[in-house]
């Protein structure tokens, strides 16, 4: 029986759309800037993320409660939301079915609710454009941290993973143990090894228990997340585990997008405050004889790594504070810049607020989210109360000030470039600068910096950061000094017009 023509043509039509189509969805999906790849790309167009939530795991309010905060945030210019898969504060949901007779979690069967909520925030995040960096494992699910206390239990103690709460594997067919005393610094959990060559802290014959439901679990995300264009992934949060379990892991993602063909963007988050191994002069730094493991699980782990990690994420560098934050970023900046493979830097929590939990200010958390672009931050976003100003009117309005400001100059070409200032007070000004011929400059405060750019006449935009309105712009002759029109925080676009 011979083919019709029409099969034939069927087949070649499909043999040929396929993968136009393909190529056109990972053309479209979060990935390096094809122009300058410390950026992300959107749509085939560079983007600054700039964000703030008022939970770390939003994903699991209420759709109508949801969607207010996604209306907000996009309607002051934010476009990046972090969500970590967490469920350890009440009310929140797990991702596996709950017996309500026996009262265990079962690991073979999904909470549809969980999944169901999970998707609906990525459905309503794509329909706005709003890129979401997921965190894997939200390292805290899994020790016991007291704040995170519900019904006297830490969150170790409710997690479906722990052996006592599922009827999947007993401590001893898991290597895990029911009690486990640790807030994740002075001890790793072992839940945390399983992906690590022997010896193992448990029996190898019971490692691939717990690795085959971990894997489940990552499969299943993935089977979500996947399916969108505007996820990056993050192993984990501010974590000490082995680096050699945050590769496994980053391999295991990116072979799964791979099986797609996609190409998954991937990050490791690590605890330690100071990315630069104390190379910059008074940056903050955990105690090792606290935090055991931030000699070996640290920012290097990630910078060192461009074939596993494709951006860095740096967000505990903002427990630094002042002109050394700006020091540290920048550090990272330029490591990047020395390897000759240029990645994203991130930022998913931005520390500073009033009252924080770290004594930290308002004030200081503003200029954090300012001075990390500055810097060359790809992404800024504000983390969530009381660590962070969240989604409040005050992060806001400095979102929609540092879009409007980022939106009205060639950013994208633009570098950290604070070599052009001189006669400057520490933390006074900040510079970025592309072809010198356009300037851009941060004032946390009042300031009056010389700017030593090739001689010729400029013109200058200020804006007024607090209340996101521009002045009326003037013109002068530089080089020479630039002041602030008062003593609030500017911003101001400087452009060569001869």
């Amino acid at each position: 029986m011979g083919i019709s023509i029409k099969a034939v043509v069927s087949f070649l039509l499909i043999t040929l759309i396929i993968p136009c189509v393909r190529a056109q969805r990972e053309g479209n999906r979060i990935q390096s800037y094809k122009g300058n790849g410390m950026y992300w790309q959107f749509k085939g167009e560079p983007v600054l993320l700039l964000g703030g939530s008022s939970d770390d795991n939003i994903f699991q309010h209420s759709s109508k409660s949801l969607d207010e905060e996604l209306e907000k945030l996009v309607s002051y210019g934010g476009n990046y939301l972090r969500c970590t898969m967490s469920s350890r504060d009440e009310g929140n949901e797990y991702p596996f079915y709950k017996d309500e007779e026996t009262g265990l979690y079962d690991l073979d069967r999904w909470n549809d609710l969980y999944w169901g909520k999970l998707d609906y925030f990525l459905e309503a995040t794509k329909k706005k454009d709003i890129i979401v960096q997921i965190e894997i494992w939200a390292t805290y699910d899994f020790y016991t941290r007291p704040w995170h206390l519900v019904d006297d239990q830490t969150p170790w103690e409710r997690n479906p993973f722990n052996p006592e709460n599922n009827s999947n594997y007993t401590e001893s067919e898991s290597g895990l143990t029911s009690i486990f005393r640790s807030n994740g610094q002075s001890l790793i959990n072992p839940f945390f090894n399983t992906s690590l060559p022997l010896p193992q802290p448990f029996n190898f014959k019971t490692r691939p228990v717990l690795l085959g439901y971990q894997h489940k679990f990552v499969d299943k995300l993935l089977s979500v997340t996947l399916k969108y264009d505007h996820v990056l992934y993050s192993i984990d949060n501010e974590t000490q585990a082995d680096p050699k379990w945050s590769v496994y892991w980053a391999q295991y993602v990116r072979k799964k997008a791979n099986e797609q063909n996609l190409h998954a963007e991937v990050t490791e988050m690590f605890d330690p405050f100071d990315p630069t191994g104390g190379a910059v002069e008074g940056a903050v730094m955990q105690s090792p004889a606290t935090h055991f493991f931030t000699l070996r699980s640290n920012v290097n782990v990630t910078l060192n790594d461009p074939e596993n990690f494709s951006f860095i994420e740096i967000s505990n560098n903002n427990a630094q504070s002042g002109q050394v934050h700006y020091e540290t970023s920048l550090y990272v900046w330029n490591k990047i810049q020395e390897s000759g493979i240029p990645r994203p830097i991130n930022n998913v929590k931005i520390y500073g607020a009033d009252g924080d939990m770290w004594g930290g200010e308002t004030r200081e958390g503003i200029e954090k989210f300012w001075r990390n672009v500055f810097a060359g931050a790809a992404s800024v976003r504000f983390h969530r109360p009381s660590w962070g100003l969240g989604n409040n009117q005050i992060a806001l309005n400095q979102i929609k000030s540092m879009r409007e400001f980022t939106n009205s100059m060639n950013f994208f070409n633009l570098k950290p470039a604070n070599h052009f200032l001189s006669q400057r007070e520490e933390n006074e000004a900040y510079c970025l600068a592309g072809n010198e011929k356009e300037f851009a400059l941060y004032f946390p405060a009042n300031g009056n910096v010389r700017l030593n750019v090739p001689a010729g006449k400029y013109e200058a935009r200020w804006l007024n950061i607090q209340s996101s309105e521009w002045q009326n712009s003037e013109v002068f002759q530089l080089p020479g000094n630039v002041k602030t029109p008062s003593d609030d925080q500017w911003a101001v676009i400087i452009l060569n017009i001869e």
